[in-house]
Parts: structure tokens; sequence; C-alpha cells
């Protein structure tokens, strides 16, 4: 068991949503040892979209050969860790004023670089998350 490298749990809270994204790195981290290499668990990431089923459809292709894992999340050829390093950034984007800019170009750049805001709602294909609740006594209302 392996958890998630730092970069790509940042790209799993991108690309998935809330609550989901939690899942996603608990199954990660449950991934057999020979599973749990950076790359395989990136494409299984990245194979999936943000989305919950694509996911489960990427550990289900695991289980039978994690080379069809591997060209799905894009990371089967030979150029796989410029691929790998261009999806997951060691670093979060700088917010910091670039030097070689003037003040105007650096706070221009600023606002259409910021991240998009996390969508509240909630992926219809992620799991549900249930609540207990008493259960009425049986008989006429």
């Amino acid at each position: 068991m392996t958890a998630p490298s730092e970069r790509l749990i940042r790209r799993i809270r991108r690309d998935f949503g809330r609550g989901t994204d939690d899942e996603v790195i608990g199954r990660l981290t449950a991934l057999a040892p020979d599973d749990s290499s950076e790359r395989i668990q990136a494409a299984l990431v990245l194979g999936a979209s943000g989305k919950w089923h694509g996911f489960e459809q990427q550990l289900r292709r695991l289980e039978a050969d994690w080379r069809d894992v591997l060209v799905v999340g894009g990371l089967a050829g030979e150029d796989w860790s410029a691929r790998l390093a261009a999806a997951l950034p060691s670093e979060p984007a700088s917010r910091g004023l670039d030097p070689g800019r003037s003040d105007d170009a650096s706070a221009a750049s600023q606002t259409r670089s910021a991240p998009p805001a996390r969508s509240a709602r909630r992926d219809a294909s992620s799991p549900r998350r249930t609540v207990a609740r008493g259960r009425r006594p049986a008989g006429p209302r």
C-alpha cells in the first residue's frame, strides 16, 4: 500500500468532486504494492477524466491488464515521464509576480490563470453517502 504523491492528490482534488476525491485517494492507497507506482496511479486518475464511473472502469482494467490502464491514461508511450510531469506539476501554479513582466501584464495574467472554483454539485456517478435515520413505527398514519 502506497499513498498517492502530493502532486497526484492535487490533481485528484481538482478533477473529482467533493467526497469522491477522498474515495479515489482511499482506493489508490489500498492498491497492491505492484500496482501502486505513481505512473499507474496517475494513469488510473487521468483515464477516469474526473468521473467516478471512469475510475471504476480503470480499476477493472487494472485487474485484467495494467498495460490497458496506461494506454487509457495516456502514459503508455516512451514519453510517459514527460506526459506525467505535464499532467502532474511538481509545484502548484505560482501566484507570485513574474519579475520579467510589468505590473499590469502580471496582474492580468494572474486573473486569467486563477483555477476555477470547485463545483458544489456532485458527479452523478460518484458514490453516494447515505445517512441512516430512525424508522417510523409501522401502522396506520
